[in-house]
């Protein structure tokens, strides 16, 4: 079913056995575009000496390409429908390459940034059309199996990436946290040129421009209000940004409902499973990529470990993940999704507050032991809302409702990190009204905080009907 006004979509292909090579493509530029999303923060001091500006300036590279990464999505997906998601994601892997060799060339904060604008342009593309592609050639009973080679590079890339980017800058020079994308990116084009299926005939409805600057519009609002939030000096702009962004979005939702060729089809939010794992989930998507930005801090700023004693340490949320990735799909295909992630996320809120008890003076394999289970509990409930979120989608709307799953998971990497940060600066403020406060409070009283809207995060999921996503454990016969 489609908006009022909207043209049908293209009848989709039948539903084959999933392709593991191509799986493991698009699990290959997951793994890519997210590693470059956050390995960007280890070299920030760096770059900042070589380009005489200060390292808080570096924040706009960071900015731009996030910003760049939400706001295109919606184009990628319409370019998808009319040129063949082949073409088009083999396409985004070369620019992305191509810019990434730019970052790395850069003499300034002005070519870096602008660089880094490209990237995220092409990471628009790459990252939702090739989970596309998986998708539609995917039978839901296969759906848990594909969405867990898919779901790993997500929990992985961001808990690799301060140690990768760390040893990249100290040994190597701060070009090689772009210059490491050119080997990944030209393997991964020789592979997809050989396995990734060839494109279907393409949907040749008109680009939505209004729609499109809408939805742009909205997003770079968000996005920098959040950068601005956490500053009294900004506070202001920060609050007009957001009551910008909430208009746009609204004006967005109401042009898409009535456009005769809406660049989003929305009728994907009437199918209560999607709805959730796209709105609480969101919540739950950006308090995981919370605690990479944050972990780190706490260990160095809060508690004096090294860059490498913390990425180190950060390294067993990544062992977390990977021990308990073979038991998912079992799990997943045992179970319910809807009480998997009720207790995982009920877990991965309990972490959060041990984490933010220890101390300077905790054994190390007590802090370990923390992170580990948190990677543990993280990793089962990530997968289980993304696996849930396409289980009762039919086949025609697939393609609508990746684009806004992706527009809305990439929007909680974002903002994730900047809520996490927005929450640090103001927990640091409030505690300093009494007095010098512990270096290590702000960042105790962030993980808090993000232990909170984990638990917030359930409250809509648990209204959602007994059996939801029973389709998913369904074995083909």
């Amino acid at each position: 079913m489609t908006a009022p006004g909207s043209a049908p979509a293209p009848a989709p292909a039948p539903a084959t056995t999933w392709s593991r090579p191509v799986a493991l493509v698009v699990a290959a530029a997951f793994f890519m575009e997210n590693l470059d999303a956050t390995i960007l923060s280890t070299a920030t001091a760096t770059i900042a000496s070589d380009f005489a500006v200060q390292p808080a300036q570096l924040g706009l590279a960071v900015t731009g390409y996030l910003v760049a990464v939400a706001a295109f999505i919606p184009l990628g997906a319409w370019l998808a429908e009319r040129w063949g998601a082949r073409r088009v994601f083999l396409a985004a892997v070369v620019l992305f390459v191509l810019a990434s060799v730019a970052c790395a060339a850069s003499t300034d904060l002005v070519a870096l940034t602008a660089s880094r604008v490209v990237q995220g342009f092409a990471g628009s593309m790459m990252v939702p059309i090739g989970r596309l592609i998986v998708l539609r050639s995917t039978e839901k009973s296969e759906l848990i199996r594909a969405i867990a080679y898919l779901t790993w590079p997500a929990l992985v890339a961001p808990v690799v990436a301060p140690l990768l980017g760390g040893l990249l800058t100290e040994h190597l020079g701060w070009q090689w946290v772009f210059l490491v994308n050119v080997p990944v990116g030209l393997a991964l084009l020789v592979v997809a040129w050989r396995v990734v299926p060839s494109p279907e005939v393409g949907d040749r409805r008109p680009l939505d421009l209004v729609g499109l600057a809408l939805v742009a519009g909205s997003i770079v609002a968000l996005v920098l209000a959040f950068e601005l939030l956490g500053e009294p000096t900004t506070l202001v702009p920060g609050v007009l940004l957001v009551v910008a962004a909430v208009a746009l979005g609204l004006a967005a939702v109401r042009w898409f409902r009535r456009a005769a060729h809406p660049l989003l089809d929305l009728a994907a939010f009437r199918i209560g499973s999607f709805r959730v794992t796209n709105l609480s989930g969101s919540l739950y998507r950006a308090v995981v990529n919370g605690i990479p930005f944050v972990v780190p801090l706490l260990l160095q700023d809060g508690f004096g470990w090294s860059p490498v004693e913390a990425g180190l340490m950060l390294m067993w949320v990544f062992v977390g993940n990977l021990a308990v990735k073979p038991f998912t799909t079992p799990l997943l295909q045992r179970f319910r999704v809807v009480p998997i992630i009720v207790v995982a996320t009920v877990a991965l809120a309990a972490t959060f507050v041990a984490a933010a008890l220890v101390g300077p003076e905790t054994s190390p394999v007590v802090v370990a032991g923390v992170l580990l289970l948190s990677g543990v509990f993280r990793s089962v409930g990530f997968t289980a809302y993304n696996t849930l979120q396409f289980a009762d989608v039919p086949a025609e709307m697939i393609g609508p409702a990746n684009a806004i799953a992706s527009i809305t998971s990439q929007l909680a990497v974002g903002l994730g990190v900047a809520a996490t940060a927005l929450a640090v600066r103001v927990a640091d403020l409030a505690g300093s009204t009494d007095g010098p406060a512990p270096a290590a409070f702000g960042y105790q009283a962030a993980l808090i905080v993000l232990a909170v809207l984990a638990l917030l995060s359930l409250i809509e999921g648990l209204r959602l009907p007994e059996g939801t996503g029973d389709a998913l454990r369904t074995r083909a016969s």
